[in-house]
């Protein structure tokens, strides 16, 4: 039911709507705060590829698991570059009314189900890139159909 963005103080003391034009890295936003910035940088690489390096062990967990995210469209005329340090941020200093509800992401790390749902979009993160892959084609998914498919071996080799 949310119609509007509110601006809000983040850690440089400026009030703003933040907003990003690239979906892969506003999910590196929709993860809980733990330390805000301080959880390690984010950004994009020259090729474009968003990447997170975690500034504390633990940091991409402790943030992003089992996280919830709205992505929304917004009047792109209101929203500014090169106002912050942040160069793949956009940001307004007035609300912005929600001319869209674009997708609900949920992250998960350790869910089974979740990315069986219809229309899911699986995006796995490697160090070298960011892509989406069917559910059944996720280490998760293709590691617990080994263990289930033969339970016996992998308790064996895990008490090797």
């Amino acid at each position: 039911n949310l119609k509007k963005l509110e601006p809000r103080v983040s850690t440089h003391g400026k009030s703003y709507v933040y907003a990003t034009k690239c979906l892969e890295l506003a999910l590196f936003f929709g993860g809980r705060e733990s330390a805000g910035d301080f959880d390690g940088p984010c950004g994009l690489t020259d090729k474009g590829i968003p990447y997170f390096c975690e500034a504390y062990k633990g940091a991409f967990k402790r943030r992003f698991d089992g996280a919830e995210c709205y992505i929304y469209e917004v009047d792109p005329s209101t929203f500014k570059e090169g106002k912050t340090s942040f160069s793949a941020e956009v940001v307004s200093e007035s609300p912005d009314k929600i001319k869209e509800f674009r997708a609900q992401f949920i992250l998960s790390t350790h869910s089974p189900i979740l990315p069986l749902l219809p229309d899911a979009k699986i995006y796995e993160i490697t160090r070298d890139s960011l892509q989406t892959i069917p559910a059944d084609q996720t280490t998760h998914f293709l590691l617990t159909k080994r263990i289930l498919n033969n339970p016996q071996d992998f308790v064996n080799k895990f008490l090797d």
